[in-house]
């Protein structure tokens, strides 16, 4: 808990100064106190997770850049410490690559779909935008207005605001390599 509450620190304060504000101007956007934002900046707060979430919401980035540790200069990721979590009885995988970093903008991923597998997703905030390449296999995309076809070596890009369905009708495997930015206000 103590390392999360570091990151917390470190995170808040540099997209503080990143985007030149003061604890006053997150504490308006935020609904979180003042105080208890100085109180994480160094490190000497437990928030929870509803504070978190207020400080996401407000700020306009993903809960998880506010966990993260600070990042390196050079930052090897080993395949066998991706976490990864399932969907569509484990025939979905996403496979967390880069988290969100507000200073990138973005987050990557990488995405297994079994034979015969379905995922929806919910519509994201505005602004965010995904761009997902096929490395393996094909798959459909399903838009509220259209249906996009993807073979091997196509990249699709679009806007993550609207309900998105991504099938795999097909007999073997796909898989794709997904990254979705956020605009940053």
């Amino acid at each position: 808990m103590e390392q999360i509450r570091r990151n917390i620190g470190i995170q808040l304060k540099k997209i503080r100064h990143h985007r030149g504000m003061s604890l006053d101007d997150i504490a308006k956007l935020t609904d979180v106190s003042k105080a208890q934002l100085a109180q994480m900046e160094k490190g000497e707060s437990n928030p929870t997770v509803s504070t978190i979430w207020k400080i996401a919401d407000g700020l306009k980035i993903s809960f998880s850049s506010l966990l993260q540790p600070p990042k390196s200069i050079v930052n090897k990721i080993s395949s066998s410490e991706i976490p990864f979590l399932t969907e569509d009885e484990g025939r979905y995988r996403v496979f967390s690559i880069i988290p969100y970093d507000p200073e990138r903008g973005w987050e990557f991923y990488r995405i297994e779909m079994d034979p015969l597998c379905s995922y929806e997703s919910v519509p994201h905030m505005d602004g965010v935008e995904e761009s997902l390449t096929i490395v393996e296999g094909s798959m459909k995309l399903i838009l509220a207005t259209e249906e996009v076809s993807l073979e091997k070596g196509d990249t699709l890009v679009f806007s993550g605001n609207q309900v998105h369905r991504y099938e795999n009708s097909h007999g073997t495997m796909t898989v794709m390599h997904l990254i979705i930015h956020y605009q940053i206000v």
